[in-house]
């Protein structure tokens, strides 16, 4: 009997420009799930974070866990 699948995301941060940094959270097959662009490298690691965060809490398996 095989297990439930779950997805599995990457985060990156990318430094653009001089002061500019790019933050995504991505499928392990490359698909941009959410991103944006922060001022500084902690902020963007932290939204980075959140999104994930936000990304798991809302996930429709989530319901069928906690049942």
């Amino acid at each position: 009997m095989a297990g439930p699948e779950f997805p599995i995301f990457e985060m990156t941060l990318a430094q653009r420009r001089r002061r500019k940094w790019n933050w995504s959270v991505c499928t392990v097959q490359g698909a941009v799930v959410m991103q944006g662009r922060e001022s500084s490298r902690a902020a963007a690691k932290y939204r980075a974070e959140r999104a994930l965060f936000m990304l798991l809490l809302t996930a429709p398996y989530r319901s069928r866990l906690s049942a």
